[in-house]
């Protein structure tokens, strides 16, 4: 899937949401990503307000819904779970500094929804405990390869294929270089899937500004992607005729 992560770059404004929401599903990605973050994240003084209401999300699962298009919620707050279940989530993200956060894997996990695991934060020891932990759901689960940085020097999309050898599980990956062009590149390393941040324009800055997508560019990336896609072809050669 190519997934357009809307995050919190709403800024907690409904209508801004909307708005992301309508001009992603029109680009032709497959699904979109919202983030509920812990509780303690919207007690802080600055961000009191970027929360969105339940009725958003569910307004929004029947909009994608009829649009045959997916949704999915990066989730912090294990007390949203029952919620997210009764309205039809169709598949979870868990950020990379939850990668230990048992209870919340756990929880996630039991739903059997698809489950991305993102691990930006981590090495190949600290990942290896987590595929001990949820071995009963890996058939659920694919990993996330990202480097929190934004730089392309630290972007190492040779860990995509050598995270999928060593533990044998779908591998997605999520950009944060702020050269969204190495998507491209990560398009021959055959990742399951694909992440990246999108913003609007209501605002000078957003939470993920330096690597997101423009949604007036959305399109452009999208089409690209799936053209790219059909360059890679199979593992042979077919015995063509010499052109006249």
């Amino acid at each position: 899937m190519i997934i357009a992560e809307i995050g919190k770059n709403h800024h907690g404004l409904e209508d801004y949401a909307k708005e992301y929401l309508k001009k992603s599903i029109v680009s032709g990605v497959d699904g979109v990503l919202f983030h509920i973050r812990e509780k303690k994240f919207y007690q802080e003084s600055g961000n009191k307000k970027k929360s969105l209401p339940n009725s958003f999300y569910k307004n929004a699962i029947k909009y994608t819904r009829k649009k045959e298009k997916k949704i999915g919620i990066t989730l912090a707050d294990i007390e949203k779970i029952d919620f997210l279940e009764d309205i039809g989530v169709d598949f979870y993200k868990i950020l990379s500094q939850d990668i230990n956060n048992k209870n919340l894997i756990k929880t996630v996990l039991e739903t059997k929804k698809p489950v991305y695991i993102s691990t930006g934060l981590s090495d190949f020891t600290e990942i290896s405990k987590l595929i001990h932990f949820i071995k009963p759901y890996l058939k659920n689960v694919r990993l996330i390869h990202t480097t929190i940085s934004p730089d392309i020097k630290n972007v190492n999309l040779n860990a995509i294929r050598k995270l999928s050898e060593k533990f044998h599980i779908p591998v997605a990956f999520g950009n944060h270089c702020e050269n969204p062009l190495v998507i491209f590149t990560a398009i021959a390393y055959k990742p399951s899937d694909i992440f990246f941040y999108v913003k609007g324009s209501k605002f000078k800055q957003h939470q993920d500004d330096l690597h997101a997508i423009k949604l007036e560019d959305l399109k452009w990336y999208v089409k690209n992607i799936k053209e790219l896609e059909l360059s890679l072809g199979k593992e042979t050669k077919i015995k063509l005729s010499a052109p006249p």
